[in-house]
């Protein structure tokens, strides 16, 4: 039955080809069938590495009887969710306003036309308490239609209406223009952001995050945190502690694979012990730079060891199992592993029994591993399981605490033995689909972590990376195409057929910008302006944002007509914050051409931008739609921070002396290395280059070849400093004086 889409790239597709279901692609000619046919359309919505998709599959699609049901009174369209984000977007917002959650496999029935009419996430082959079975509700909807249509079809209208008018509230979040920042030391912004960092505080878990099981990283809300306990003021200790809690929680629990590195998508349980096993780039992607940043950033030094040790275990993770030959990063690693009979173990790869363990690493002898291990056993129906004793028990790797510093050694030494019987096992699939938007995040957390922790690999892996995105995802279009990004590429090549849409565009430029400040190679900066410059065009209507420039004619009636744009963070930071980090960077690079800081050490005030034209010459206009894209944040922050923490980063570099740049001159190398970390740190747009003839005979090192560094920041030009503690106190005020020794900051340097 499945030969519709047998030959699909999409590794989730082609896993239900030869289920009995008549399963169609999703496409126009899918709902003409329905209409022809008056028939309903049912829509199933996953990916490949989710677990419950997995079940459902074996339970409701492999049976002949429930197949044979879908296909006679029923379209049935199969969905890879990362293929079609903005169809995926608009029917989990229907399935969440019908159901009051979310999920997938996401079960959606609709009309004809797009509109929908009934909608769930996964149903049991049996009835269960509260829910219905799958056959149930196929019967209930066939019922319906058979004999109640006018009441499908006032539903499905009123329904569209209301989904109408809440993306037509989402896009109005954008009329409000952000206020200018007062100063680049402080802003109007100021008791908005830090009333943002007390309601997170109000609203921490005692185990970690904010919220209760399941357990996701929150890794927009701790982008904020981390810039935030660098800049806002009186609340920058309690951003930092927040942070360092959850981060230093997350690195030591089972939500982190410490045999393997990278990170599992959530825990099902309130102490993070029992996982959902399976690893997206995205996830990993994001908690690369947090921890990156937090292993330079935080002052307690067990706790940035651990965090060194994630980013890096992330890296080696990203190589190894993700990385594909030609370039670019897959896109994901199965929660489930395929046994030798032929059935599906969730999380089977990564467990270990005690008496396996006692087997590898030898009977326990006070050891670190063994002192510290503090699994449980995992419950593939996602009920918290307290850890149990039992020798032949399967649990999962967790730390009961951060190890400290001396623990480390012995604690590799097992996880490489543990790591060497794990390879021997079957392993999870991985899905080869490389999404441009998710590569992009990577490829900012790679240059970034690069310069942090001082990792030329990681440098390496970002520019491999960046290469193939920028040789396979981009078409810079010709006398007929409009240049354009393509999301999916298989195998090396991209999937034109399928639109990209902001999310990608922006986290693109992104990491492309990124890769320029770590690399100094402006042909980054180059590629990056030529993308958002397409970006702009397409997904900018009269500077109101939306996040497909596509005319989906389903989404578009599922949603009476409306576009939208997503200011809430989703599994990644929203599109239009990262387009407003985007366009702030790009207006950053203005001002270290122009020529402008005093010459002399003598001055020590500072010097306006009022007077030369920037390089990029409307980067007012940039700046102008950073502020309307951030221009909620004062409204929402005190009230939902968690929901918006992108917007909250980018509002606090922006706030505080945003769009930083740097010229280093003279110094010690080991001088301008801290210098170009703090600079990093500080969210810096673009770095001088010191051996660059043109700058440095207008930014000169200090008397004799010493350190001399000149600051711009958001419009304004200091005069030079002369030491590290200078630039520090300047671009990162909120660097413990722990963290500038242990950088080697923690003295000055006479000019």
């Amino acid at each position: 039955m499945g030969q519709r889409i047998a030959a699909s790239a999409s590794a989730y597709l082609r896993q239900h080809a030869h289920q009995p279901v008549d399963w169609w692609p999703y496409g126009d000619e899918a709902f003409a069938e329905a209409a022809a046919r008056n028939i309903p359309v049912f829509l199933s919505i996953g990916y490949s590495a989710c677990h419950w998709c997995h079940v459902m599959a074996r339970e409701s699609f492999d049976d002949p009887r429930v197949a044979a049901y879908l296909n006679e009174h029923f379209i049935p369209i199969k969905i890879d969710r990362e293929e079609h984000p903005a169809v995926d977007d608009a029917y989990m917002a229907a399935t969440q306003t019908l159901t009051g959650a979310g999920g997938w496999p996401m079960s959606v029935f609709t009309l004809a036309d797009g509109r929908a009419i009934y909608a769930g996430t996964y149903f049991p082959p049996t009835p269960r308490p509260g829910t219905p079975s799958f056959m149930q509700v196929l019967e209930a909807v066939c019922n319906a239609w058979a004999h109640r249509r006018e009441a499908l079809e006032l539903q499905a209208a009123t329904l569209a209406e209301h989904l109408g008018s809440v993306a037509g509230g989402q896009t109005k979040m954008f009329a409000k223009a952000l206020p200018l920042p007062t100063s680049v030391n402080g802003s109007a912004l100021a008791p908005a952001l830090q009333s943002a960092i007390r309601k997170l505080a109000d609203t921490a878990h005692p185990t970690g995050g904010f919220s209760p099981a399941p357990k996701f990283p929150p890794s927009p809300v701790l982008d904020f945190l981390l810039r935030g306990a660098l800049a806002l003021g009186s609340a920058a200790s309690l951003a930092g502690s927040q942070a360092s809690d959850t981060l230093a929680v997350m690195a030591s629990s089972a939500l982190a694979d410490h045999v393997g590195g990278g990170f599992a998508r959530y825990c099902v349980d309130e102490r993070w012990k029992i996982p959902h096993f399976e690893k997206m780039l995205y996830d990993n992607a994001q908690l690369l730079g947090l921890y990156a940043r937090a292993a330079v950033q935080l002052p307690d030094a067990q706790t940035a060891e651990l965090c060194r040790r994630a980013a890096q275990g992330i890296h080696r993770w990203l190589r190894r199992e993700l990385l594909l030959p030609g370039g670019g990063f897959a896109s994901s690693l199965d929660a489930d592993t395929l046994m030798p009979d032929g059935s599906h173990a969730e999380g089977a790869t990564y467990t270990f029994t005690r008496r396996q363990v006692a087997a590898i690493l030898g009977e326990p002898d006070g050891s670190s591993f063994w002192k510290l291990w503090d699994g449980a056993a995992p419950n593939v129906h996602g009920a918290p399981t307290a850890a149990l004793p039992g020798d032949d028990v399967a649990l999962t790797i967790a730390l009961a605490h951060v190890p400290e510093l001396g623990e480390w050694p012995e604690l590799v030494g097992a996880f490489e033995k543990l790591a060497a019987v794990r390879a021997q096992r079957p392993q999870p699939a991985r899905d080869a689909k490389v999404v441009a938007g998710w590569n992009g995040l990577a490829i900012a957390a790679l240059a970034e972590a690069s310069v942090l922790l001082s990792d030329p690999e990681m440098a390496l892996t970002a520019v491999e990376v960046a290469e193939y995105v920028h040789a396979v995802h981009w078409d810079s279009g010709g006398d007929d195409v409009a240049a354009r990004l393509h999301r999916i590429s298989y195998d090396g090549a991209a999937n034109t057929s399928i639109t990209a849409v902001l999310e990608d565009y922006a986290a693109v430029v992104l990491g492309f910008q990124q890769l320029g400040v770590a690399t100094g190679d402006p042909l980054w900066f180059e590629r990056a302006d030529e993308i958002l410059s397409v970006a702009q065009s397409r997904f900018l209507i009269n500077n109101v944002p939306r996040d497909t420039a596509g005319n989906d004619p389903r989404v578009l009636a599922l949603r009476a007509g409306v576009s939208s744009a997503e200011a809430l963070d989703d599994a990644v930071p929203a599109a239009t914050s990262m387009l407003a980090a985007a366009l702030l960077n790009r207006a950053g690079r203005s001002q270290l051409s122009a020529g402008l800081w005093p010459q002399s050490s003598e001055h020590d005030h500072v010097h306006e931008i009022d007077g030369e034209a920037p390089v990029h010459r409307d980067s007012e206009d940039d700046l102008a739609l950073v502020r309307m894209l951030l221009g909620f944040v004062p409204s929402i922050a005190p009230t939902a921070p968690a929901a918006v923490g992108s917007a909250l980063g980018v509002a606090t570099r922006f706030s505080y002396g945003s769009s930083t740049e740097l010229v280093i001159s003279g110094g010690t190398a080991t001088e301008r290395e801290v210098a170009v970390r703090l600079g990093v740190l500080s969210g810096v747009a673009q770095f001088g280059a010191h051996n660059d003839a043109s700058v440095v005979s207008r930014y000169p090192a200090g008397p004799k070849g010493q350190l001399r560094i000149y600051v711009c920041r958001g419009g304004s030009c200091h005069a030079p400093v002369s030491d590290l503690p200078a630039l520090a106190a300047l671009i990162v005020p909120g660097l413990s004086r722990s963290v500038l020794r242990r950088l080697g900051a923690g003295h000055s340097v006479e000019s």
